[in-house]
């Protein structure tokens, strides 16, 4: 990516460049004139087919296209010395798609082995054919992506298992993805998995035991059920779920709260705590439902939902009040 450009200074710099034709400092003077440290830099990524038929970087103008170094008389290291490649260089005279190359190797190698073994070869070869590399580069030198690579570089084999066990992150899902992709990882049912540790952690929420014992038959017989029937959990169901399961946590905590059980449930009860709290908790509903199938709670229980127009209406004194 193109660094922004400064805001412009005539005094400073008095003649302007002859590309762009603002004031900036001229970093190089070519056939065509002097050129500033951005067009410089654009230059160097043009890339493309010269008049001449030569296929690279074309740093030179003529007749406003661009055009290859020979055509245009322009004189600039462009040459890869790992490759060999026409390439905008980043250090040691090697282009950035050679030195990403090299930080993959390296971060990929297991250091009692000296090697890349052969389950990550194909995540190598994905990660060193990044579109764009200077990218890549940027992305894999960050200190999460860094210490996670080293760790499956180290790790004794590559499945869902040992990616599961890894701490959870946007890479570690991504680089999963990349294994998926290319073979390495067998396809599996993400939002699935995704929902059953959530669940394990949603447990660990409800206060009271007998009720987390109840939350657990509602994720398992309920929910989870309901999905290994599923060809793919889709990511409404995998969403709904999860909000089902919160809202009906919620309810056992506030009557935990209350010194009632579960089975002492009252339509009282129900009315007071969905009064006091938002409108989606009405969807304690397909819980309260469950719960009195399986008779963990007392029949005829219903939680009501909400209509338009059943709110009271104020006098308009009380309206006036309520504007101030």
């Amino acid at each position: 990516m193109s660094r922004p450009r400064k805001p412009e200074d005539p005094i400073r710099w008095p003649v302007p460049c002859n590309r762009c034709g603002q004031h900036h400092q001229t970093v190089a003077r070519w056939p065509d004139g002097g050129v500033c440290g951005y067009c410089y830099q654009q230059a160097k990524r043009t890339r493309g087919v010269c008049a001449c038929g030569h296929e690279g970087v074309l740093p030179g103008l003529i007749d406003a296209q661009p055009a290859c170094r020979r055509c245009s008389g322009i004189r600039l290291n462009v040459d890869c010395r790992s490759c060999g490649a026409e390439d905008e260089l980043h250090s040691g005279g090697r282009c950035w798609t050679c030195v990403l190359g090299h930080a993959v190797d390296n971060l990929l190698t297991d250091p009692a082995t000296g090697s890349v073994s052969n389950d990550l070869i194909p995540l190598a070869a994905a990660l060193k054919s990044m579109k764009r590399a200077n990218s890549g580069l940027t992305w894999i030198r960050q200190k999460h992506v860094t210490a996670f690579l080293r760790s499956l570089a180290t790790a004794p084999a590559i499945t869902h298992e040992t990616f599961d066990g890894l701490p959870e992150s946007r890479t570690r899902e991504y680089v999963r993805g990349l294994l998926i992709e290319h073979g390495v990882l067998p396809r599996r049912d993400e939002l699935r998995m995704r929902y059953d540790s959530w669940a394990a952690q949603a447990l660990e929420r409800v206060s009271d035991l007998q009720n987390r014992e109840v939350i657990r038959r509602y994720i398992r017989w309920h929910h989870q059920r309901r999905m290994n029937h599923m060809d793919e959990v889709s990511r409404g169901t995998f969403l709904r779920a999860k909000q089902e399961v919160t809202v009906a946590i919620d309810l056992l905590n506030w009557l935990t709260g209350q010194g009632i059980k579960l089975p002492e449930l009252q339509q009282s009860h129900l009315d007071v705590w969905q009064a006091e709290g938002p409108t989606t908790r009405r969807i304690a509903e397909r819980f309260l439902k469950w719960a009195i199938k399986i008779k963990a709670a007392p029949a005829g229980l219903a939680i009501l939902p909400h209509r338009r127009g059943t709110s009271p209406k104020l006098d308009k004194t009380r309206q006036d009040r309520t504007k101030r």
